[in-house]
């Protein structure tokens, strides 16, 4: 008779035994054949609470969206250019670069963390990622095929809810369309998957270029919070402030304007990029809880505050881990090393998420989920648990989580049926 659990356990201790728990997701394509991935694969996980516009399909996916839109194309430099005035000479199409023999791996060298020279600082690459690739969804259209396109791989795997970090760039009309498009996007996928949600987490920024559009950014957001809606629901329902903790400006910077945003809009939520660092030199965590936020984004190094430790423990704050994108860039060499699994065991509420997949890994969640099941050497009920909290703790409202929890009891004991 089958056994889901016994065919877990067996599964992990094999997949450690031929990988162990330092799994390199970007150069070790065995990790996705094995077994312990396919099982992961299938399992149901509730939802993805913390993951980047517009960095998510995985690159074979993203090679296929450029291939499919001829008004984008790539320049000698591997950038994506809106098509039109202004397109560099020998700029090509996608379609052109496939049969001029460039190979999705190719793509992969240039537009993941991959191509980061060895014993460089990883972030310098990683933006450049995000400079190179930033034009690939200019304009509505786009954004509406590349998010249908999001939205129905995460169906493909177990995914019913995503909370979507993006910012809203332009004027308030270009940030309408933007929002807009992700509803229509929505609409669409809701024909595959009527009960699929999206919910929008609306990002400034702390670095030079982010910092002078701030304000903009965030009157943006709550225009578009204002007036896109999902039925009765708001689409924009939270604010982050986002980029490299280690070299940007400190969250100090944002504090009064965080408050007064939050306090002028009743029901937005708050979940700030805090503790994503290896240093112990600043003081991003204690601002974060300072500002009232309801989830804490990375937190890595909280271990390095006990205080601080115990106030997120004792509020029930929920820390947003995404184990994969620590490892890509720097934070965690070793999954069995990862501190949250100690924030974990200590009473604290964690999810487990996927951050900027298509730029650190080969596909969007799993290998997450895979590195804390055998990095932390979970149960399956472990298991089952982290991904009954990433619904638990998501900005839907009590209706939709209750309704969004029921099928996903369901479709797990479905799962563990076999």
């Amino acid at each position: 008779m089958y056994n889901a659990a016994e065919q877990y356990e067996s599964l992990k201790s094999s997949f450690r035994a031929q990988f162990g728990t330092s799994i390199d997701f970007l150069r070790d394509a065995d990790v996705y054949a094995s077994p312990l991935y396919d099982f992961i694969r299938r399992m149901p996980k509730g939802a993805d609470l913390h993951a980047h516009a517009d960095a998510i399909l995985p690159m074979d996916e993203q090679v296929a969206f450029l291939r499919d839109h001829p008004e984008l194309v790539i320049t000698p430099e591997w950038q994506i250019h809106y098509f039109g005035l202004g397109a560099p000479y020998g700029s090509r199409t996608m379609a052109e670069c496939l049969a001029d023999g460039l190979t999705v791996d190719d793509f992969r060298r240039q537009w993941t963390v991959l191509g980061a020279a060895e014993g460089s600082y990883v972030w310098d690459w990683f933006e450049g990622i995000f400079t190179k690739c930033g034009a690939i969804c200019t304009s509505p259209s786009l954004v509406q095929d590349y998010y249908t396109r999001v939205m129905l791989y995460y169906h493909s795997i177990g995914v019913e809810h995503l909370e979507l970090r993006s910012p809203f760039f332009g004027t308030r009309e270009d940030a309408l369309a933007r929002g807009n498009a992700y509803l229509r996007a929505l609409q669409e996928v809701r024909k595959t998957d009527p009960a699929f949600t999206l919910r929008i987490v609306a990002c400034g920024g702390k670095n030079d270029v982010w910092d002078p559009l701030f304000d903009s950014l965030m009157d943006n957001a709550m225009y578009v919070r204002e007036n896109v809606k999902d039925g009765g629901h708001d689409l924009v329902v939270a604010i982050d402030i986002v980029n490299d903790e280690d070299r940007s400006y400190s969250l100090s910077r944002y504090e009064d304007r965080v408050r007064e945003i939050v306090a002028s809009h009743p029901g937005l939520r708050l979940t700030l990029h805090a503790g994503e660092s290896l240093h112990g030199k600043n003081k991003e965590i204690e601002i974060a809880l300072r500002c009232g936020i309801d989830r804490l984004g990375h937190g890595f190094n909280l271990y390095r505050y006990p205080e601080l430790q115990e106030e997120v423990r004792r509020k029930g704050i929920c820390m947003e881990i995404c184990p994969v994108s620590n490892a890509a860039l720097g934070y965690c060499a070793d999954f069995s090393a990862h501190p949250a699994n100690g924030y974990r065991k200590s009473g604290i509420p964690v999810v487990i998420c996927s951050d900027d997949s298509a730029y650190q890994a080969h596909s969007v969640l799993i290998g997450d989920y895979l590195a804390v099941a055998v990095g932390w050497d979970l149960s399956l009920d472990e298991l089952r648990g982290l991904c009954r909290a990433s619904i638990e703790y998501s900005f839907l409202s009590e209706e939709e989580k209750s309704a969004l929890l029921a099928r996903w009891e369901a479709e797990w004991d479905l799962f563990e049926k076999g």
